[in-house]
């Protein structure tokens, strides 16, 4: 079934080159079989370097799974861009014998329209990001066409979400730097950065030889910090004059 609507979507995005011009209720049934493609297209490529194929096919498997990536990508700005056409939810007053008000009803077309079309207030939001981001969208695609990977809805995503917390951290990072000292606030701000980019979590796919060289690194980073563990060590600190 997956292969089926892999080929369906490839087969659409090739030989209509105006897909986008489609309306909002065209456009989302293509954007589900976009995404089913697109998560076959990732499972692929995870396994090409395993799979029995000349050189020449695998690049053909990437690069296809590529410009699946990026026309669902298409499809999700548009969908974001039309998805302001769909009227918002107004309310009604409501008027006792005398004529005063004394409330307000809802009347929802537009999330009974939307709820129809099949869109969750979430994914409307989603949509609308990405179409709201065209850079991050971009740099997605570059990312992933440098890495041999696919441009996805999550990454730009992500992309969006760190960006703003990037820039909530520089208005704390200015105010914290008038607190500290010049070589505290390095110091601070380099750690803090190391902070935010370590994820979470380790990644699932995690064999022993990638454990053991990530774990020799965060060792070492734990040395480095080790005067922050040790109650006597942090009382031989040089105190501030």
């Amino acid at each position: 079934m997956k292969q089926n609507k892999t080929e369906i979507f490839q087969e659409l995005i090739k030989r209509e080159p105006n897909f986008l011009d489609r309306p909002l209720e065209e456009l989302l049934p293509m954007r589900f079989i976009g995404e089913v493609a697109v998560n076959a297209y990732q499972g692929l490529i995870k396994r090409l370097d395993d799979l029995p194929l000349a050189q020449e096919e695998k690049e053909a498997k990437l690069w296809d799974g590529q410009d699946a990536g990026k026309a669902l990508l298409m499809i999700e700005a548009k969908i974001g861009k039309l998805s302001y056409e769909i009227p918002k939810a107004k309310t009604e007053l409501i008027k006792d014998s005398l004529g005063r008000i004394t409330g307000r009803v809802p009347t929802p077309k537009g999330e009974l329209r939307r709820e129809k079309l099949g869109m969750t207030h979430s994914q409307m939001k989603k949509a609308q990001a990405i179409a709201h981001h065209p850079e991050e969208v971009e740099e997605v695609i570059k990312e992933a066409e440098e890495n041999e990977d696919i441009p996805t809805k999550t990454a730009v995503l992500n992309k969006i979400a760190y960006k703003r917390e990037k820039e909530r951290a520089k208005g704390k990072r200015e105010e914290t730097q008038i607190e500290m000292r010049g070589n505290a606030y390095i110091y601070y701000s380099r750690i803090e950065e190391a902070f935010r980019l370590i994820p979470s979590k380790p990644p699932v796919d995690l064999v022993e030889k990638d454990y053991l060289m990530i774990k020799a690194i965060a060792l070492s980073i734990l040395k480095k910090l080790e005067v922050f563990f040790d109650e006597k060590k942090v009382e031989d600190l040089p105190k501030p004059s």
